[in-house]
C-alpha cells in the first residue's frame, strides 16, 4: 500500500487513516517570534490521536495520554531530539529566507509534516512534505531516498538539503522510528481508545425539509449511520458524509437527509458500531417533544414569576395603604385629644 498522507498546512492537521498503523510528526517553525504563539513546536500523532507535543517555549516533550508516562527514558531521549530539532530547524529557517530571498519584516510559517506507516509485513512507507505559507515548498522521494523542489524558487533548496545527505539520514531515522517506537505506543493508545460508545444528536431545520443526525466520540473508526422513515424506509442522503477524527482521538459523523413534511410520518437515526450490542436507534420525534416541553417549561416559569412579582407588589400596596390609614386615624386621635384637653 502506498504512503497516502492528505497535507493541508495552514496550521491545520489533516485527518488521517491509512488501515496501518501510522505515526507522524508535524513541525511548525515561524520565521520571527510572534506574542501568544511558540516559535517552534512539534506535535507528535499515532494515527489520528495526538499523544505528544514539544514548543519553543516549554523546551520539553510531554505525553498527552497518561498512560504513555511509562515511557520516562524514552520522554528524555525525545526532549534532547526535539531540542536539537529545534535549533537544526532555525538554521534552516534562516537558510530558506536567504536561498528564497525573504524579509524577516512579514513572519512566515515554515511546516513540516513527517509519517511512516508501518505494514503489516514488517515494511515501512516514509513520507516527508514541507511547506511555507501554506504552499508546498518541498518532498520526500522514496523511491530515489532524496528531496525533491516542488516549486522552481526552491531547487537550490532541494539541492543544498540533497548535498548534506539529510534525505538518507531522515529515512533511517523515520523507519527506526515506525519499527520500533510506534509497537510500543499502540497498546497504550488502544488501551486508551478501547472501544467508545458513540454519543448522538438530532436537529432539524425551522423549515422541517432537513434532518440532521451527529454521531460523535466513538472509536474504532468504521460506523454505519442512516436515517429510517416509519420504521422501515431508508432515507438517502444526497451529501457525502465524512468520518471525521476528534483531537481526543475519537471520531464523528454527520449524516444529513432531506425530507417532505408528512403527517404521521416518523423518523429515526439508526447507528451501527462496534462498541454496540445491538443497533442504536434515535427517534427524532423525542427531541422534538423534549424541546417543546422544555418551552412550555420555561414559559410556564415566566409566567409564574410574574405572579409572583404582582402578587408581591400588590401585598407591598396594601400593606402601605393600611400603614398611611392607620397613622392618619393616629393622628385624627391625637388632634381630637388635644382639642378635649384645651376646652
Amino acid at each position: 500500500m502506498a504512503c497516502y498522507i492528505s497535507l493541508v498546512f495552514l496550521l491545520g492537521f489533516p485527518a488521517v487513516y491509512s488501515g496501518s498503523p501510522t505515526l507522524q510528526y508535524y513541525i511548525t517553525m515561524l520565521s520571527t517570534a510572534y506574542p501568544g504563539l511558540p516559535q517552534f513546536s512539534i506535535i507528535a500523532f499515532v494515527d489520528d490521536v495526538r499523544y505528544g507535543r514539544y514548543n519553543s517555549d516549554t523546551r520539553r516533550a510531554e505525553p498527552l495520554i497518561q498512560s504513555l508516562m511509562v515511557f520516562s527514558e524514552q520522554l528524555e531521549s525525545l526532549t534532547k531530539l526535539a531540542q536539537q530539532t529545534e535549533l537544526t530547524q532555525k538554521l534552516f529557517m534562516t537558510l530558506i529566507m536567504d536561498l528564497l530571498n525573504k524579509t524577516y519584516d512579514i513572519n512566515y510559517v515554515f511546516q513540516i509534516q513527517a509519517a511512516c506507516v508501518l505494514h503489516e509485513d514488517g515494511t515501512v512507507d516514509i513520507c516527508k512534505d514541507t511547506a511555507l505559507d501554506g504552499k508546498q515548498l518541498l518532498v520526500f522521494d522514496k523511491e530515489r531516498v532524496e528531496i525533491v523542489p516542488v516549486t522552481q524558487e526552491a531547487v537550490l533548496l532541494a539541492q543544498w538539503v540533497n548535498k548534506q545527505g539529510y534525505a538518507k539520514k531522515y529515512k533511517i531515522f523515520m523507519e527506526n522510528e515506525c519499527t520500533q517506537h510506534l509497537p510500543s505506543f499502540l497498546p497504550c493508545i488502544k488501551s486508551y481508545l478501547d472501544k467508545k460508545v458513540p454519543h448522538v444528536k438530532l436537529s432539524g431545520s425551522e423549515s422541517g425539509t432537513k434532518l440532521h443526525c451527529r454521531v460523535y466520540g466513538f472509536y474504532p473508526r468504521d460506523v454505519e449511520v442512516k436515517w429510517i422513515k416509519n420504521g422501515r424506509d431508508e432515507i438517502h442522503s444526497e451529501e457525502a458524509a465524512q468520518i471525521l477524527p476528534n483531537p481526543d482521538g475519537t471520531y464523528q459523523i454527520r449524516v444529513s437527509v432531506g425530507v417532505t413534511p408528512e403527517g404521521g410520518a416518523t423518523y429515526s437515526c439508526h447507528i451501527d458500531h462496534s462498541s454496540l450490542e445491538n443497533p442504536l436507534v434515535v427517534p427524532f420525534e423525542t427531541e422534538t417533544k423534549n424541546s417543546h416541553i422544555t418551552y412550555i417549561l420555561i414559559a410556564v416559569g415566566v409566567i409564574v414569576l410574574f405572579l409572583a412579582f404582582g402578587l408581591g407588589f400588590f401585598i407591598q400596596r396594601r400593606m402601605k395603604g393600611f400603614k398611611d390609614g392607620q397613622q392618619s386615624v393616629n393622628t385624627n386621635e391625637q388632634e381630637t385629644t388635644q382639642q378635649e384637653n384645651i376646652l
